[in-house]
């Protein structure tokens, strides 16, 4: 009888804290229909604020969202997890500017530059919300996405953003062409000091150093970046105080580790949100 009183009471205290997750169908745009999965907070005011959160290459966005649930239980944030199916997006990770080996793809339709701006406009006026700007979070390939759009997007309603565990990065070389640098695309001294300005963090396990782990990215130009995640995203890192220092720029990223931690978006969405989530 004990038991069952405990078991009651853990599950009524799950039920009264835990935020729901809700599932629509974004078509407000000129690409393939794709699911959205949110969250709400209890009530929303002129303070709610709203955080993507990107998935890796399993493309399993409710997982992503729900590891995140906990640390936005009692926070004024709107979570949302676009999902970018194989089928329709399959180099969502590099924006469907390229292939992972560095074709160019010329359908501009499908390029997902804009993608996260139209989701916001959208869900803005969906629940009536007063802020202006939102904030972003990636692992593995998510962490692709989100450092891509920062850098190739024309987006500037972004105030924060933390990438986690990304596979390989694109430099901001104009020597080195896409997706592992900038050379070929259109991308204005403009950009790049916004980009340094930003709010930004790398995030990084220092477990996921695996250089024959089965999703690690092998191609030659991705090796030059390291043996494995946590090599290439400390050398990305690098080379971007190394920028700030010869343009003579602002740099307001963070760099954080988290120990013991391997490839894991539950372990590393912890960390990213104490950086996403300290002023909510």
């Amino acid at each position: 009888m004990r038991h069952l009183f405990l078991y009651s009471l853990v599950l009524f205290s799950f039920q009264l804290f835990a935020r729901q997750i809700d599932e629509a169908t974004f078509s407000y745009w000129n690409k393939p229909d794709s699911k959205i999965y949110y969250s709400l907070p209890e009530s929303i005011d002129e303070n709610t604020k709203i955080i993507f959160i990107m998935h890796g290459a399993s493309r399993t966005a409710k997982k992503y969202i729900n590891d995140w649930l906990p640390m936005a239980h009692n926070r004024n944030v709107v979570l949302i997890a676009p999902e970018f199916s194989k089928e329709s997006f399959p180099e969502y990770v590099y924006l469907m500017m390229s292939t992972q080996r560095g074709r160019l793809l010329k359908d501009e339709s499908l390029y997902l530059t804009d993608s996260l701006g139209l989701l916001f406009d959208f869900f803005k006026a969906k629940l009536k919300l007063s802020t202006t700007t939102f904030r972003l979070y990636g692992h593995s390939g998510g962490s692709q996405f989100v450092h891509r759009y920062l850098l190739l997007s024309n987006e500037t309603r972004i105030e924060k953003a933390a990438m986690a565990n990304a596979g390989f990065y694109t430099f901001v070389d104009r020597e080195i062409p896409y997706p592992f640098g900038i050379k070929n695309m259109n991308v204005p001294d403009e950009r790049i000091e916004w980009l340094m300005r930003l709010k930004g963090g790398v995030f990084l396990g220092d477990a996921d150093n695996d250089p024959n782990h089965r999703s690690l990215p092998s191609m030659r130009k991705a090796k030059k970046q390291g043996r494995h995640r946590f090599e290439r995203g400390t050398n990305f890192f690098n080379d971007l105080i190394a920028l700030g220092v010869e343009k003579n720029l602002p740099f307001r990223w963070r760099y954080q580790t988290v120990p013991g931690v391997a490839h894991d978006n539950a372990g590393m969405s912890l960390a990213a949100s104490e950086f996403l989530l300290e002023d909510l």
